[in-house]
């Protein structure tokens, strides 16, 4: 006589939908609660909003959005490095000058505001620079290379 068993190797859609929702919201909650990642909230808001995006990780998109890495303002933090000001001489080197007011990076800058003139006004939020201009912030972020920023001009 043979046993038959039966077998659960298919889950429903259902389920691991509502299991995907479970995580996303404690996830969000402790985002929510946590003081750690101030830069990456202000790119990243929501958990949501963050899935939604597929990120092509670099090291210098990796830098701007955490705010870690070769930037004189955290390098500062940490007594890395003496000073925070940036070499362009108009601000502490954080991540919002190097986005927003760093003279070094006009060019560069000008490209990116251009793009998003096109259907926004600038400046405009790091998260909505993510949500509705990702392709051209992250160009922008890639074509800057951190250590000739940081370079003393002569």
């Amino acid at each position: 006589m043979e046993t038959i068993t039966e077998s659960y190797t298919r889950i429903p859609k259902s389920a691991v939908l509502r299991q995907l929702e479970g995580s996303a919201r404690k996830w969000q909650r402790s985002w929510t609660q946590t003081t750690k990642g101030s830069t990456t909230k202000e790119h990243f808001p929501d958990i949501k909003g963050r899935l939604k995006v597929k990120l092509n990780l670099t090291d210098n998109l990796t830098t701007i959005l955490r705010g870690h890495g070769n930037i004189k303002a955290y390098l500062h933090r940490f007594h890395i490095s003496g000073e925070q000001t940036c070499p362009c001489g108009k601000g502490d080197q954080t991540t919002d000058h190097i986005i927003y007011d760093c003279d070094r990076l006009k060019e560069e800058r000008d490209r990116l505001r251009a793009a998003v003139n096109k259907t926004d006004d600038w400046p405009t939020s790091k998260q909505n620079l993510i949500k509705r201009h990702y392709k051209e912030i992250s160009k922008f972020i890639n074509s800057i290379s951190l250590e000739e920023l940081n370079a003393e001009e002569n």
